[in-house]
């Protein structure tokens, strides 16, 4: 039986054309599946997000006072702090240098309250005080015909504080505190807060970018960004990890990765 050319040809076509409408009902059907996959990956990245935007906030709001006086800085240990105070040097008399006696020393709380803690020096100008908190305080030094000395202090920093006293009226305020670079550590949290706040709107950028089902790879890069605002410590990255595994077997469902494929 012979068999037409062009029949033959008519029938292959018939083929092909079947078999694409079979291949585009059957990725149709995986994509309505895995619908609900990729709503659900946004869902967990934008959770993840907002809570990176939150961290991030609070770290801007932050004061540095109370970052300092916060369980973080403070200690329940206590100190004990010794010391010695002396005369000021008088050069032109060849005088000063002597201790001074029934100085009257105070500790007081950086806002100027008393903390119940004060002594006076003894005949060798020498004063000790114990169960002192070991936070930063202010020692005041009060001597009649003499300035006021306000240190800021923290104790257990110097084994043992000289202090000069000087004729004169008025306070003299010195902080004697080690360098903590407390100037360098806000600047290094701003930073940070910075970095944390840009790092999760990148994640609710790329949550967008799944919405439209556009660009696959820009999504994942966003997401990936999105793991350094650090919401909640590790919950927020894990929220946004977890979106994203989710997310890559919903690929398919991008216009990208089908423009690659075809």
């Amino acid at each position: 039986m012979a068999i037409d050319e062009d029949d033959l040809v008519v029938s292959i076509d018939s083929d092909d054309e079947v078999s694409r409408a079979e291949r585009s009902f059957r990725e149709m059907a995986e994509n309505e599946d895995l619908e609900w996959v990729r709503s659900v990956s946004m869902g967990l990245i934008i959770v993840g997000s907002l809570l990176g935007l939150w961290f991030g906030i609070l770290l801007f709001s932050a004061s540095p006072e109370d970052v300092l006086n916060s369980a973080l800085f403070t200690s329940d240990e206590q100190e004990s702090v010794n010391g010695q105070v002396l005369s000021a040097l008088d050069e032109a008399n060849l005088t000063g240098g002597e201790p001074v006696e029934n100085v009257q020393i105070t500790i007081l709380e950086l806002n100027g309250q008393s903390t119940l803690h004060e002594t006076s020096t003894n005949r060798d100008g020498r004063f000790s005080l114990i169960d002192i908190p070991s936070e930063s305080l202010i020692l005041q030094a009060t001597y009649p015909g003499n300035h006021t000395l306000h240190i800021t202090f923290n104790p257990g920093d110097q084994a043992d504080l000289l202090l000069t006293l000087s004729p004169g009226d008025g306070i003299i305020e010195e902080d004697w505190r080690r360098n903590s670079h407390l100037d360098d550590a806000v600047l290094l949290a701003s930073i940070i807060s910075g970095f944390t706040v840009i790092s999760a709107l990148l994640g609710l950028i790329g949550a967008a970018e799944i919405k439209r089902g556009q660009h696959y790879r820009r999504c994942q890069y966003l997401c990936g960004f999105a793991l350094f605002s650090r919401g909640g410590i590790f919950i927020g990255p894990l929220l946004i990890l977890a979106g994203m595994g989710m997310l890559s077997g919903t690929k398919h469902q991008f216009a990208d990765v089908e423009s690659d494929e075809d």
